[in-house]
């Protein structure tokens, strides 16, 4: 930053010491001292801040450049699956038509199986047959 030596100390402590005298120079070399350690935590914070921004940047230029790989993996594994998927003939049905016409099976047998177990209960003491539960 500043190239500073042994030699510009000693120039800059004597002036100070002319000016501002024995008295007040302890005081301002501890004033001054807090400032610069106010501007470099400053500068440290900034630093740091610039250095999360530009590693952000770096990530979202690697998750561009993924995402652009997967989507071009993914084109061309959808230009693979419709050049060699078979296409159904005239005479075939679809195997979505054959799944919408066939029925599901009923869950009837499931829910009378389940009533039937709920009425063969004991009754507590606090009920009775002519109550409803």
């Amino acid at each position: 930053m500043f190239d500073i030596g042994f030699f510009e100390l000693v120039v800059i402590a004597v002036v100070g010491l002319l000016v501002l005298g024995p008295q007040r120079l302890p005081q301002a070399v501890r004033t001054l001292g807090l400032y610069l350690g106010r501007i470099r935590k400053m500068v440290s914070g900034i630093q740091q801040e610039v250095n999360e921004q530009l590693q952000l940047e770096e990530m979202r230029e690697r998750l561009a450049e993924h995402e652009k790989k997967v989507r071009s993996g993914l084109m061309d594994v959808e230009k693979e699956y419709t050049t060699e998927a078979p296409q159904p003939q005239a005479d075939e049905e679809p195997l979505v038509a054959k799944a919408v016409d066939t029925p599901a099976p009923s869950s009837t047998s499931t829910s009378t199986s389940t009533s039937t177990s709920t009425s063969t209960l004991p009754l507590s003491a606090n009920q009775s047959k002519d109550q409803p539960k």
